[in-house]
Parts: structure tokens; C-alpha cells; sequence
């Protein structure tokens, strides 16, 4: 037999045996044992290798399906067990080049879109190759050989990216081959020792396809059809190795001689030209750029290629800068080839436009340069003194030229053109200093582009140039400018706001930052310009247009510098005052010439003049009364004329601007204020203030509501038509304190009825103006509404609740509320003379009385109101604006109307056939809400003046009854339902708690509602049974579960009441037995139904408990219902873990247990042990299954925690043993791998909950004896399971809580220092590297939480391992540090994002405090961190 095998060799090189037999018999002889071959694997090798060598050479004639079998043939011994064993025993098999030079070939073939074979073979031929080391010098020992696999693999992978917009996936095989190749490729290249060798070849055959490869996969817009392994993993790390490539590459400090020689200019560097003339690399920067610069075939490969360029020239001077620039040295040499790379993105040597750059690459093209000049900034490349005294200023000339270029081309649409002025700036402000004039036109005075991210970056570089002028203490210098800039003639009359919301507030930061005396010096620049220029010509005809917007641009600048300037005050230096007084006058007369100009003025621009001579006027006021209360060495230039002054100002009437209007009420505003604070008011006073409190609220503009939505960025400049209507609002509210008390009724009504409107109109426009960061009417109107403020002013509060109850029955029919409630219609006054038979009654009393008997008639004739969707619509918004307002600020008249409103609504409102079902539930639903949480407040108790109780719980379940009789909540969907009878029954406590805290007539009101609910509820169940409709018995249970509740809670106090709550209890409970099983025998879910009879039958346990526990005799022997809660608890263990159940049915399912078990201990039955068992075992079957999520244990633990308290208050030390033996079946490392991660969370869960129940003492003992082993075994499922991403957040995260609970709750019983110290070990197997900043959080804290467990409940054992818990801590913040440096920054972070990255710095700074106040004893540790945080802190900023 082996001679017969031992021919195959033969066989196989034997012309005539047909292609098909030999590709069976190498098969053959490559798994056959018996096949006698000598060095038979290299013997295949080299058969194969030559049978395709031959193919591909045209030697040999081979059928395609033949060759495709070889190929396969190949890679199966490449990836068999077989050649692996047979490398690992040493043996040496060796492939032929001709092998790799064919995989080569087929891939250049797969890219020009010819393909003889499949491709997905000969890649993972490639891939067997070079994952073999000994295979892998087929291609490791000819570097040519390797430079060319990766220049095809980068081209077909750049092919398939380009192709975005097929609808053909990525193959990720492609891109596993591409890192192989590029990791093999690296190592090799590494162990070159020519660099220029290396150099010559990467430039000419890999820096263009791999920079193009680099770019596609930085730009490629990702889809649901790629592959996420390419889109998370790949592509990544791919771009991680082409850097790693290049880098090493083209920037090795042996190249930095070649660098020198070409960039640096001759006269510097010619002793070092002629040191290294022959050697090293010719023009390197000029040959990386050729090879950049290359064509494309059309406009659009043009452009691609053009954008590969410009993103590639900042990423290759980064690299230079970090190999060459270590240190900083060689900074000139860096700058010279910036100033290369610059100009190769399109421009001439001396910074001009080329001919041949086209205009629409500027916005790639400036983001390069921003990108280049910033790693110039970062590194520290200008220095300002030595590029002066050593350089000639050669860096700044070239800056200044490159600041000319982005002065001669203005890009006003692109941000990166304002960010490249703002890096300037940065490097070197007298690089635009001598542009400052066209600077401050481009950017601030004549921009006009409103798109949102062009705003930001123009405003982020004016605020740049302010603040640096600011830190020179230059500002009065750049104010100057800007004056000159505004006072030119303008192009567009209509120039935009000067002082936008952005820019303002950093002028107010740097004024407040600036020498008082410079401060005053811009004010006295802004005054004289409107002196010299502007005043004296304010009357020309001709120049009156002009002027009128220049010189409202600079009052609007004088208002903001003096309003941003530390106020005067006692401290303030004499000489400051005095040149503060000049200011005041000289502004004073400004404002005076100003008055009298405007009475003879007249044209269209008169209504600018008269906007300009207000801001004035009103920013004198204003300054001048803040200067005399603040500081008594001022003296006011017009102590007597400052009245006059304001009553100038507001003679100017038939204004028609806006700001106008606004500014005249601000004077008068400041009138009120100045009238306040006199020490003494005559009538005549009063009277006065009245009027300037009507002009101020202006009843008929408020009563003409424009878009309440429309946004006010609150800038003078900004005060428009259409944001008029915020400013006045904003006014209004804002200072309603003073002007509320001189507010007339109807004033106080018209002000309700606007916020009302505006309330109402701002739900309906829902989600607009989401970005901006102004205030429109309706946000001033819900603050307003949300404010303590509000319930300050009760005039203001009670004409908003009149408002609000007006609205609800201005909604409904007339005719039919005349019917349901005449009295509501009927003022106080009216019902003065009504006689019901009581003394001391007020008229407003008597009125609701009388509404809240007409609501309780209009429930026993089951009156209803039909509603159409419109109107539910408009009462559900009614209710949302109901439920912010404070239930507290209510007065008791006003609280009574609006719950008799409420609650007539509730009995009465009915749905017509336009409203499905679920909005008329959602309508019933959000009323019983808002009635719930208003008798939460403390006027609830006046309620029960107006009606009894009882009445109102009975009228309550009237009409809930007649719904359900007439079929209205028959198809309510399950979860709709349950919500409402959520709703219901929160309604029904809260009015029963009321009843019981009131305690007049408390047995008297419970008694008569629960007989009156007995009664009903027999009557309900027969019509459940004659119809099929559980609602009634479903609202039934759960008024008499709310009741047992309340009255549980209520018993303990007095002995008599006791009595009759326990009979009230047995008559509540003796019904609701049938009722369950009623609705459990019903059809309709059932699922819904057990949650909701668990529910109900834990509160009949609790109320037997309560019952016989308050009873004289032991009633816990006579419970009659133990064999229906006996029966409801195996039902329970049945339905409990088999399947998915929901989270509701499973949270009651566990009160049940603990509630069943406790009846269970008292009663002293036979079979607790068993029952002990039972529902352990059944816990732990419910926390393992494979459908429970971390969120759903993390839920169920409060309940689960309950009922294990109560399992092991009193167990037995068999009964610990028992539990433990359990908790150590499911603590296995081993089932992590096997897929049960659920089960060992389940143990680990029921750890952690156990460490926090209460023990007995014995039982106690022994848990924590055994506790180094239950960490040790904690521990081992860390390192297990972070070995696995899936399983971070789901398992390891949950594991360390659970030690870090076990450390907490052990502070005293832990006492080996040991079982603390391998705690930090494991800490560092918890991984950090998450892509969820969610995911990355949890872990973040879980460490932290940890960390913090160790060094505030074992200090010493702590500083026995700071080494280790130095370590884990440092890794926490170097994690922090560096996320919050890629992430914080980025504009796609979201604000979700960086919320949960200030989150984790909050905690190490939480860390750093705790250490600090400790600082006497963690000395030494202290100053080791301290040096780790700035160590860090330098690596990141680098």
C-alpha cells in the first residue's frame, strides 16, 4: 500500500494524467497518513506553486475549473492544522517567489476588472502567507516584492471606497488582507538599513494610494450596508498603520541633513550643504510634493486628488514636526517647509493666487492651511524675539504675506477663513495689526453672511481680537480703529448689529478685566467722535441717513462699555471719580444738544435721531442713578435736571420704531424707580405711578398678539416689529414687582389673558427655535409661570387662576354648562343674599357650595358635555399649563373653584364620535392627575368645607360606573388602561388621605363610601359575568386596594379607631376575592390581568397582616384565605421565569413572595422551609434568564432586595448554606465561556444584594468568614469577562459593584489587608477603551466607585499598595484627560456626551478633595499624583 501511495509523485508530474485526477490525488496525498512522500509538504508546495506558475506563463494548458480548484487546494493547506503542526515542530517548508508574485498579479487583474478565479481565494492565499512567519519570507525577503502587494491592495481598496454610491457592500476580506499586509510591511520596513532605500520606494510607489486610501476612509460617509467591523475596527487601525508607514518613512532623523539642505536658505546652512553634498536624500520635500501633485483623468478625479493633497501636506508636517522638532530644536527648518507645504496647496512663492488654482478648492484649501498654521501654533514654531534678532523677521514677513493673501481673497462663506485669521492672530498680533483697519470692515463692521457656522467663527475671531488687545492693554487703541471703521461711508446703509449677543459679552468681560482709566478713555473717544463729526452735521439733509445709523451704532458701543465697566463705588479712587464726572457731562450735553435737535428735525430719518437721543437719555439715567447709590464722592452733573431730563425724553411721542416705544418705557421705568425710592408717596404720587405702570403694560399692545414664538436675543439692535412684542413682554415681566402693585384689575386681567395666549400658542409650536439662544413670549411666559415669582404677586397669581378656569368652560358649550352649573356663571355679589342654613358664610363660599352641589346633581342625572377632538385638544394643553402651577400660592377661594372645575370636567366631558378612544382616556387620565397633585397642597383642607368628602369620592366612581356600564372603555388597549387606572388611583388616595388627615368625620367618610363600594361591587361582577367587561371590577379592586392601603397605614394610632378600621378592612377584603378571580377568569390579556391581581392580592396579604396584628387575639391563626394566597403563590412560581415576562408582572410578582413568605413566618406553617427553597431557587432562576437584560436586574433588585432581607432576617445556618451552595453553582468563570454570562450575573447580583441584608448574628459570622473567597471568585469573572467587549458593561461592571459593595459593607468585618490589595489588581482589568460615551462612563464610575471604597474605608491597608491604587487612578485621569481632548472639543460630540465627560472629571476631582482634606495622612501619596495630573496634563496639551 505505501509503494502504491508512494507514486503519486509520479502520477503527478506525469503529462498524461488528466488535471482533475491530479488535483484529487495532491488532495490526496495532503491528508493521507499513509502517503509516503520525502518532504512531502514542500513536495505540494512546490507541485501546486509550479502548476499555476506554468498556467499564468502560458506554458500549460489548464482547464479555469482546475485552476480554481488549485487555488483552493492552496488555501486549505495554507489554513490547515496540519502545516501548523508541521512549522511548530520546527521543520522548514519553503514557498516560491513565483508564488507571491501570482497573488500580485491577480489582484492588479480584480482591479482593471478582470478576474479568472475568485478573488476571495487568492486573498485569503495572501492572508495564510503572511500570518505564517516561516511562509511569509516569500514575501519579506523581496522588499520590491511586498512594496507592490501593498501599492495593489491600497489602490482596489481606495477603488471599492470610491465607489459610495453602489449599492454593493465593502468586503471586509479586503481590508483584513490590507492591515495584514500594511503590519507586515511595517515590521519590515523597519529593519531596512537603507533609509534611502526606503524613502526612493515609498514615494514612488505607496505615499499617493496610501494618502488616498487614508483620506477615502477619513471621508467616507458610512452606511447601514457597510460592514461594522470595517467602520469601528478596521478603518481605524488601517489609518493608524499608513501614518505609522509614512512617518517612518519620509521623517527619520537621518533625513534631517536632506531637509536642511533644501528648505533652509543658502546663505544659513552653506557650511552644512557642503558637509552633506553627495550623501543622504536629493530635494526630499520637493519629491514628496511631486508625487502629491498629481492629475486626475476629469474634473471630479481633479478635485479628489487636489483635497488628497490639501488634507495630506498638514498631516505630513505633523509628522516632521514631531520627528524633527523634539525638544524644540530645528524650529526654522520646520517653518521653512511649512512655508513649502503652504505654497504647494495652490499659491506662488510669494503668496499669490497660481493661475492654475481654482477658486471652488478654497474651502479645502483653507482648511489645510488652518490645519498647518495651528500645528505651527501648537508647537511652539514662532518665537516672536528670535525670529527678530537671529531671522530678520523672516516668519513674520511670511505670515504678514499669508495674512495679505487671506486679506485679497476674502472668504466670507467659509469658517475656515475667519479661524486661519484667528491662528494669526494667536501666532502674532502685529501679523494683522498693520490690516487691523480692514480686519475689523471684513469681520465685524460690513459682515453680513447669517449662516450659523460662519456667525460663530466671525464672531469667535472678533472676540479673539478683543481679548487680545485687551491682555495688551491696547483696547482703547482697537476701539479707536473700529470707530474709523464706522464713521466711513457705509456701502449698504443697512450694515449689521455691531454688538451681537456673542461679541458684547466678551466687551464686557474685557472691560471688566481693563484699567478703570482706559475704560473712560473709550467712552471719551466714543463722545468725541459724536461731538466732532457727527452732531454738527446731524441736520444735513444729505448726510442725515448716514449719520443717524453711524451714530447709533456708537451710542449702542457707549452703552455697552459703560454698562460693562466696574460701577463706581466708596472704594473707587478719587481721580477715577472726577474723570468719570467729565464723562457723565460731556455725555450729558450730548444728550441735551440731542433733544433740542430733535424738535426741528424732520425727514424720514427724524424716528433713528429720536431712537439715538432715547438710548442716550436712557443710558445716562441709568448710570448716573447707579454712580449716586453706589458711591457717595460722585456728584451728579444734573442733581435737579435728571427728571427733566427723562420727561424730555418722553414728550417725544408719535413714535412708530419699536425701539422707541421700548425705550420710552424703560425711562419711564426708571421714573417709577426713581419715585420709589423716595422716603414718602402723596396721593398725587400714586396716582402717577398708576399711570406709568399703564403706560409700561400698555393694555392694547398687549392685547394684539403677534408670533408669541419669535426670538429676542435681547439686544437693543435687534428690537424689530416682530421682536417688539419679546422686549415689552420681557420689560414687563421682569419687572413686575414694581408695577404690579399699581396695576388696575382689568390691567391684571389682560395681563393673565396674554400670558395665557402665549402659554398656549408656545405648545402648539413645539420644537421650533430649538437653537437659538434668545427668549420669544411664550419661554418668558413658562418661566414666568415656573417662577417663585409669580406666586409672590397674588393679585397676579389669582387673576392667572381666574384665567385659567375661564378657559376651561370657554372651551365647552355654553348652553350646556348653564344647564350643568348655573352658579359658576353667577359672580360673588350675587349669591349674598342665598340662605343655606349656615352661619358665618362668605359670598364666594356660598357660590361654590352652591357649584359643588350642582356638580354632585349633574353626576346623579348623568349629565354630559360631547366634546370634539378640537376641544379635548385644547383641554389636554389647558391641563399642561394647570400642572406647572403652584398648588402652594393658590388662595383658598380660588384652589375650591379650580378642583370643582377640574372635577365637573372629569364627571361630565364626553368625547363625540370625532375622538377615538385612547385621546378620551388620555383626556380622563391627565385629569385625575392634575386633581391628584393639586390635593397634594395645603389649601386641600378648604375643599371639604365645599363638599364632603364621601360625596365627592362617591360622585368620583358614579360616573366612572356609568362610563363603564355604557361600554366606553371597552377596547382600551392594555397599557392605556392600566395607566389610567394608575391615574385613578392616585386621585383616590391622595382625596382619602385627605379625608384621614383632616380627621373630622373620618370613620364616617370611610365607612360610607367603602358599604357604598360593597354594594356596587357585587352589582359590577354580575354584569362582568352577564357581559364580559372586566373595567368595572378592574376599577373596583383597585379603589378598595387604595383603600386597605390608607387605612393600613393608618392604624396603630388611637385603639378605638383601630377597631373600626379593622372591621372596614375585613369588609373591603371579603369582596375582593371573587372579584380577583373574576377578572383572572376573564378574557382579554392575560399577562395584564395577573399583574394587576398580584398587585391587588399583595394588598389583601398586607391588610390580613395589619388586621390581625392590631387585634386583641391572635388573628393570625384565624386567616380564612390562606388556601386562595397558597394557590395564587404556586401560580406565581409556575409564571415567573419560564419565559419573557413583562417588568410590571414580575416587580409585583416579587412583593407578592416577600408579602406571602411574611404571612407564612406568623402564621408558623409546616412547609416555610420549603417555601424558603422555593423561592430562592426561583429568583435565581428569574435573574439567569438568558432574556434578562442588565437595565431589567438592575430594576427588579429593590423588590429582590426587599425579599431577600425578609428570607434571611431569621434563616438558619442550613438555610445560609443552602444559599451559598447555590450562589456557587452559578459563580463558574468557566459558564462566561460557554454563553451562561446571565446565570453568573444572576450570582453575583444576589451577592451584592446579600452583603446589605441584615443577618443574624451566627449566620452573619459565617458569610463574611467565607468572603475572601467570594472576591477572589469576584475577581476572576473581571478578568474572564473583560476579555470580552459584549460583556463589559453587561457583566464586568456588575461584578465590580458588587465587590465594591462588599468592601463598603465589610469596613469592619474585612481585616486581612490582603483581600483589599488584589481588589486594585483587578481594577486594571476593567476596560476603558469603549466607543459609547455611555458605556464609557459606567466603567469610568464603577473604577472610581471602587477606588474611592478603598481609600475612605481602608486607609491603611491603601497606603500599604499606592503603588497599585496610583496606578489605577492615574489611569482613570490620563483616560479622562485624553477623552475630554478628542471628544470635548469635537462639533459632533453631542451635548449628552460631554455632560457624561464632566461627569467623570467631577469625580476625580471628587478624589483629588477627599485627599486633600486628608492631606496628613496620604502626604506622600498626595504629591505623587499631583505630579502624575501634571505630567499628563503636559502630554496632552502636546
Amino acid at each position: 500500500m505505501a509503494a502504491i501511495y508512494s507514486g503519486i509523485h509520479l502520477k503527478l508530474k506525469n503529462p498524461r494524467t488528466p488535471w482533475p485526477d491530479k488535483l484529487k490525488l495532491a488532495r490526496f496525498a495532503w491528508i493521507s497518513t499513509q502517503c509516503l512522500l520525502p518532504n512531502k509538504e514542500q513536495v505540494l508546495f512546490d507541485w501546486t506553486s509550479h502548476a499555476l506558475t506554468g498556467f499564468y506563463n502560458k506554458k500549460m494548458e489548464v482547464p479555469p475549473e482546475v485552476v480554481e480548484g488549485l487555488w483552493t487546494y492552496l488555501d486549505d493547506i495554507l489554513h490547515s492544522r496540519k502545516l501548523h503542526n508541521v512549522l511548530s515542530q520546527g521543520k522548514t517548508i519553503s514557498l516560491r517567489l513565483t508564488v507571491a508574485q501570482m497573488i500580485n498579479d491577480r489582484i492588479l487583474e480584480y482591479s482593471s476588472g478582470l478576474t479568472s478565479v475568485s478573488f476571495h481565494t487568492v486573498l485569503s492565499c495572501c492572508h495564510g502567507i503572511l500570518t505564517s512567519p516561516v511562509l511569509s519570507v516569500a514575501y519579506t525577503a523581496k522588499y520590491e516584492l511586498l512594496v507592490e502587494l501593498l501599492s495593489r491592495l491600497c489602490g482596489l481598496s481606495s477603488m471599492q471606497l470610491r465607489q459610495q454610491k453602489s449599492e454593493e457592500p465593502l468586503s471586509p476580506k479586503v481590508f483584513e488582507v490590507l492591515l495584514v499586509v500594511l503590519s507586515t510591511y511595517l515590521t519590515v520596513q523597519k529593519q531596512q538599513a537603507n533609509s534611502n532605500r526606503v524613502f526612493s520606494q515609498v514615494t514612488a510607489h505607496l505615499l499617493h494610494p496610501l494618502l488616498l486610501l487614508r483620506h477615502l476612509l477619513n471621508t467616507r460617509v458610512w452606511t447601514e450596508n457597510d460592514d461594522v467591523k470595517i467602520r469601528q475596527n478596521l478603518s481605524k487601525e488601517i489609518r493608524n498603520k499608513v501614518d505609522a508607514v509614512l512617518q517612518s518613512a519620509l521623517f527619520i532623523p537621518d533625513h534631517l541633513p536632506s531637509y536642511k539642505d533644501e528648505v533652509l536658505p543658502s546663505e544659513d546652512e552653506s557650511r552644512a550643504k557642503k558637509s552633506h553634498a553627495g550623501k543622504g536624500l536629493q530635494g526630499p520635500v520637493n519629491i514628496i510634493l511631486s508625487k502629491l501633485c498629481v492629475q486626475g483623468a476629469n474634473e471630479e478625479e481633479e478635485a479628489l486628488f487636489y483635497a488628497v493633497k490639501s488634507n495630506s501636506l498638514a498631516l505630513l508636517f505633523k509628522f516632521a514636526l514631531d520627528s524633527f522638532c523634539k525638544g524644540g530644536e530645528n524650529k526654522q527648518v520646520i517653518f521653512h517647509l511649512m512655508a513649502k507645504l503652504i505654497i504647494a496647496l495652490g499659491f506662488t512663492d510669494e503668496l499669490d493666487i497660481d493661475e492654475k488654482f481654482s477658486a471652488s478648492n478654497w474651502s479645502i484649501a483653507l482648511l489645510a492651511l488652518e490645519n498647518l498654521i495651528n500645528s505651527c501654533l501648537a508647537g511652539d514654531i514662532y518665537n516672536v524675539a528670535a525670529d527678530r534678532i537671529k531671522h530678520g523677521d523672516v516668519q513674520l514677513n511670511f505670515y504678514r504675506k499669508l495674512a495679505r493673501l487671506l486679506f485679497n481673497n476674502t472668504q466670507m462663506g467659509i469658517p475656515a477663513w475667519y479661524r486661519c485669521l484667528r491662528t494669526l492672530l494667536a501666532l502674532n498680533h502685529h501679523i494683522l495689526e498693520p490690516d487691523l483697519d480692514e480686519l475689523l470692515s471684513a469681520v465685524w463692521v460690513d459682515a453680513d453672511n447669517t449662516e450659523l457656522r460662519v456667525r460663530k467663527a466671525r464672531e469667535a475671531l472678533v472676540s479673539a481680537v478683543l481679548q487680545t488687545y485687551s491682555k495688551l492693554r491696547q483696547l482703547p487703541k482697537l476701539i479707536e480703529e473700529l470707530l474709523d471703521v464706522v464713521c466711513r461711508p457705509a456701502a449698504d446703509e443697512l450694515r449689521p448689529a455691531l454688538l451681537p449677543e456673542a461679541i458684547q459679552k466678551t466687551l464686557t468681560q474685557c472691560l471688566l478685566d481693563n484699567p478703570p482709566s482706559q475704560n473712560l478713555e473709550i467712552c471719551w473717544l466714543i463722545l468725541n467722535r459724536m461731538q466732532c463729526y457727527m452732531l454738527p452735521h446731524i441736520r444735513d439733509e444729505d448726510e442725515t441717513s448716514d449719520l443717524a445709523l453711524k451714530m447709533f451704532s456708537v451710542s449702542l458701543l457707549l452703552y455697552a462699555v459703560l454698562f460693562s465697566f466696574k460701577t463706581l463705588d466708596n472704594s473707587t479712587p478719587v481721580p477715577i471719580v472726577k474723570q468719570t464726572q467729565n464723562v457723565m457731562t460731556a455725555i450729558l450735553k450730548v444728550v441735551e444738544d440731542l433733544l433740542k435737535q430733535n424738535l426741528v428735525i424732520e425727514g424720514a430719518w427724524r424716528e433713528k435721531v429720536q431712537e439715538v437721543t432715547l438710548l442716550l437719555t436712557h443710558t445716562w439715567v441709568e448710570a448716573d442713578a447707579l454712580f449716586q447709590i453706589h458711591c457717595a464722592k460722585y456728584t451728579s452733573p444734573a442733581v435737579s435736571q435728571s427728571g427733566s431730563l427723562v420727561d424730555k425724553a418722553l414728550t417725544l411721542r408719535d413714535l412708530d420704531s419699536p425701539l422707541g416705544k421700548f425705550l420710552q418705557k424703560l425711562l419711564t421705568l426708571h421714573k417709577l424707580k426713581i419715585h420709589l425710592l423716595k422716603s414718602f408717596t402723596v396721593t398725587s404720587d400714586a396716582s402717577e405711578m398708576q399711570k406709568m405702570a399703564q403706560f409700561i403694560l400698555n393694555r392694547q399692545e398687549l392685547s394684539i398678539m403677534l408670533d408669541p414664538n419669535q426670538i429676542w436675543d435681547l439686544q437693543f439692535c435687534s428690537v424689530n416689529t416682530n421682536t417688539y412684542k419679546a422686549a415689552h413682554w420681557f420689560l414687563v415681566t421682569s419687572n413686575l414687582p414694581l408695577i404690579a402693585p399699581y396695576l388696575e384689575p382689568n390691567n391684571m386681567s389682560v395681563f393673565a389673558e396674554c400670558m395665557l395666549k402665549s402659554l398656549l400658542q408656545g405648545l402648539d409650536a413645539s420644537g421650533s427655535n430649538l437653537e437659538n439662544t434668545g427668549i420669544s413670549v411664550s419661554l418668558i411666559s413658562r418661566q414666568l409661570l415656573e417662577s417663585p415669582v409669580l406666586c409672590e404677586l397674588p393679585e397676579i397669581f389669582s387673576a392667572v387662576m381666574k384665567c385659567i378656569i375661564k378657559a376651561f368652560f370657554g372651551r365647552l358649550d355654553s348652553s350646556h354648562m348653564q344647564l350643568i352649573s348655573p352658579s359658576f356663571f353667577k359672580p360673588c355679589v350675587e349669591m349674598d343674599g342665598v340662605d343655606n342654613g349656615e352661619t358665618g358664610m362668605t359670598p364666594s363660599l356660598n357660590r361654590l357650595k352652591a357649584i359643588g352641589q350642582e356638580m354632585l346633581d349633574s353626576v346623579k342625572k348623568r349629565s354630559s358635555i360631547p366634546l370634539s377632538k378640537t376641544q379635548v385638544d385644547q383641554l389636554l394643553q389647558l391641563l399642561k399649563i394647570t400642572s406647572v402651577l403652584n398648588g402652594y400660592a393658590m388662595s383658598p377661594e380660588d384652589y375650591s373653584e379650580l378642583f370643582l372645575s377640574l372635577f365637573t370636567l372629569t364627571s361630565c366631558v364626553q368625547g363625540d364620535e370625532s375622538v377615538n378612544l385612547s385621546t378620551s382616556i388620555g383626556l380622563l387620565k391627565e385629569l385625575f392627575s392634575v386633581m391628584a397633585s393639586v390635593l397634594l397642597v395645603k389649601n386641600s383642607q378648604t375643599l371639604l368645607k365645599v363638599v364632603h368628602g364621601s360625596n365627592l369620592l362617591e360622585a368620583t366612581m358614579t360616573s366612572l360606573f356609568s362610563r363603564s356600564n355604557k361600554g366606553l372603555f371597552k377596547g382600551v388597549d392594555g397599557p392605556t388602561w392600566l395607566s389610567f387606572l394608575q391615574s385613578v388611583q392616585d386621585f383616590i388616595q391622595s382625596l382619602i388621605q385627605l379625608i384621614i388627615d383632616r380627621k373630622s368625620s373620618m370613620c364616617l367618610n370611610l365607612e360610607k363610601f367603602i358599604s357604598f363600594m360593597v354594594e356596587s361591587n357585587i352589582a359590577a361582577g354580575v354584569l362582568a359575568v352577564d357581559t364580559g367587561d372586566l373595567c368595572s371590577l378592574q376599577l373596583h379592586l383597585v379603589i378598595l386596594s387604595v383603600l386597605c392601603k390608607e387605612m393600613i397605614t393608618t392604624l396603630g394610632k388611637n385603639k378605638q379607631l383601630d377597631q373600626t378600621l379593622t372591621h372596614l378592612l375585613e369588609k373591603a377584603t371579603s369582596v375582593m376575592e371573587p372579584a380577583v378571580l373574576a377578572v383572572l377568569m376573564g378574557k382579554g390579556s392575560s399577562l395584564l390581568r395577573q399583574s394587576f391581581s398580584v398587585e391587588v392580592v399583595t394588598v389583601m396579604i398586607r391588610s390580613e397582616l395589619a388586621r390581625a396584628s392590631s387585634s386583641e387575639d391572635d388573628g393570625l391563626e384565624k386567616i380564612s384565605r390562606m388556601t386562595f394566597y397558597r394557590s395564587f403563590y404556586q401560580q406565581i412560581l409556575k409564571e415567573l421565569f419560564p419565559s419573557p415576562r413583562p417588568m410590571d408582572f414580575l416587580i409585583s410578582s416579587v412583593n407578592y413572595l416577600s408579602a406571602f413568605y411574611t404571612i407564612m413566618e406568623k402564621t408558623k406553617t409546616a412547609d416555610l422551609e420549603e417555601v424558603h427553597i422555593e423561592i430562592l431557587r426561583s429568583i435565581h432562576a428569574l435573574l439567569s434568564g438568558t432574556w434578562m437584560s442588565l437595565s431589567d436586574v438592575k430594576e427588579l433588585e429593590g423588590p429582590v432586595k426587599e425579599l431577600l432581607n425578609q428570607l434571611v432576617s431569621n434563616c438558619s445556618q442550613e438555610q445560609l448554606h443552602l444559599l451559598l451552595m447555590m450562589l456557587r453553582e452559578g459563580l463558574v468563570p468557566a459558564k462566561i465561556e460557554e454563553g451562561h454570562a446571565t446565570e453568573v450575573l444572576s450570582a453575583v447580583t444576589f451577592i451584592k444584594l446579600l452583603s446589605c441584608c441584615l443577618l443574624p448574628e451566627h449566620c452573619l459570622k459565617a458569610f463574611w468568614l467565607i468572603t475572601p473567597q467570594i472576591i477572589s471568585t469576584l475577581i476572576f469573572v473581571i478578568k474572564e469577562s473583560s476579555k470580552l467587549p459584549s460583556l463589559t458593561r453587561a457583566l464586568t461592571l456588575p461584578t465590580l459593584e458588587a465587590l465594591t459593595v462588599l468592601l463598603l459593607q465589610g469596613e469592619a468585618q474585612i481585616s486581612n489587608p490582603h483581600n483589599v490589595i488584589v481588589v486594585l489588581g483587578a481594577l486594571q482589568f476593567v476596560p476603558l477603551d469603549s466607543h459609547s460615551m455611555e458605556d464609557y462612563h459606567a466603567a469610568f464610575e464603577a473604577i472610581h466607585e471602587a477606588l474611592f471604597a478603598i481609600i475612605h474605608c481602608y486607609p491603611q491597608v491603601m497606603l500599604k499598595a499606592s503603588p497599585a491604587f496610583l496606578n489605577c487612578f492615574h489611569r482613570l485621569v490620563s483616560s479622562v484627560m485624553h477623552e475630554g481632548r478628542q471628544r470635548g472639543d469635537s462639533d459632533r460630540t453631542s451635548e449628552k456626551d460631554r455632560e457624561s465627560l464632566l461627569k467623570c472629571a467631577r469625580l476625580v476631582e471628587r478624589m483629588y478633595t477627599h485627599i486633600a482634606n486628608a492631606s496628613e495622612d496620604f502626604t506622600v501619596l498626595s504629591s505623587f499624583m499631583v505630579a502624575q495630573y501634571v505630567c499628563e496634563l503636559q502630554r496632552v496639551r502636546h
